[in-house]
């Protein structure tokens, strides 16, 4: 055993034993930077198209790129092999075009424009890799997503709902009254009223949909397979409770409510920020008819947003 392999200590024994390590794909370059993939025993096709263990949605990767074969019984220098699939643009691994070439930790793959890292590591380091990833996605006083992994997350389901031919809604939101809630309380009273609407906003689109915070008291969420009569019943639901927030026993009395956009996909939109667009427009005649309120987008909304 050298210098460089990972174990652990029994503590009954002090026995020295290694520790499991899993492999995985990370893209340092591109598209959806710091996404992970693991790697299984046997094969694990890297591509665009749907049904790939390694999907990367990019344009310069082909639908079916590379392969990655792994046998958990071969030595270590040939236990993970990558191979080209024809490839349109070519797979190079260190910088080295390539057909065949086992990989080592560190290795660098290129797949047309994505380059992903080759690693093994262990649990400890897999942990911390899953928290640093959380910090640079997330924000931290809401746990809803930051805006660019968002779009990257609602761009890859949009992708599945036109392949299956699925709805998909996309919800806008704006609290209505927090600034009044900031100029009498407080910025720390505004911000406890954002981290509960925050909370009830994940409730709702759990499990399968995904929310960010879109600006200072502004969201955003995306609802799988929900055409938008659906996500209305929902954003009803949601509106009611922000309504029914209360911090009466911090001497609190003035409340906050939310105005819901929505937009489905692809009836209101077929591309994704048209789709956002239209979401918004919903949006602000929620806001410009009194607030409060939940309005579906249709085509006439056009002139009204302006």
């Amino acid at each position: 055993m050298d210098d460089s392999d990972t174990v652990s200590i029994d503590p009954e024994t002090g026995k020295h034993s290694p520790i499991k390590k899993i492999a995985l794909l990370q893209i340092i370059r591109g598209e959806d930077i710091g996404r992970e993939f693991d790697i299984g025993p046997g094969i694990n096709i890297i591509g665009r198209q749907e049904g790939c263990q390694i999907q990367i949605a990019n344009k310069s990767v082909s639908r079916r790129h590379a392969q990655i074969v792994c046998n958990p019984s071969d030595p270590e220098d040939r236990r993970y092999v990558l191979y080209d699939l024809e490839s349109t643009n070519g797979t190079r691994v260190n910088n080295e075009p390539t057909k065949r070439c086992p990989l080592r930790h560190g290795d660098r793959i290129h797949l047309g424009r994505i380059v992903c890292k080759f690693m093994e590591v262990d649990s400890l380091e897999r942990a911390f890799m899953n928290d640093l990833k959380k910090l640079i996605e997330y924000d931290k006083q809401t746990d809803l997503l930051q805006l660019k992994p968002f779009y990257s997350r609602l761009e890859k389901e949009l992708a599945v709902a036109e392949n299956h031919r699925l709805p998909l809604s996309v919800l806008m939101m704006d609290l209505d009254g927090l600034k009044q809630i900031n100029d009498a309380h407080g910025h720390l009273t505004g911000t406890e009223f954002i981290q509960k609407v925050a909370a009830l906003i994940r409730e709702q689109v759990s499990p399968s949909g995904a929310a960010a915070l879109y600006g200072g008291d502004e969201f955003a969420a995306y609802l799988p397979e929900v055409p938008k009569d659906t996500a209305q019943v929902k954003a009803e639901q949601l509106r009611k409770l922000v309504g029914e927030i209360s911090f009466a026993d911090k001497g609190i009395s003035e409340r906050i409510t939310i105005s819901i956009g929505i937009a489905e996909f692809p009836s209101d939109a077929p591309e994704m920020m048209a789709l956002v667009g239209n979401a918004d427009k919903a949006l602000y005649v929620a806001k410009s008819e009194g607030k409060n309120r939940v309005v579906v987008y249709d085509s006439s909304m056009g002139e009204k947003a302006k």
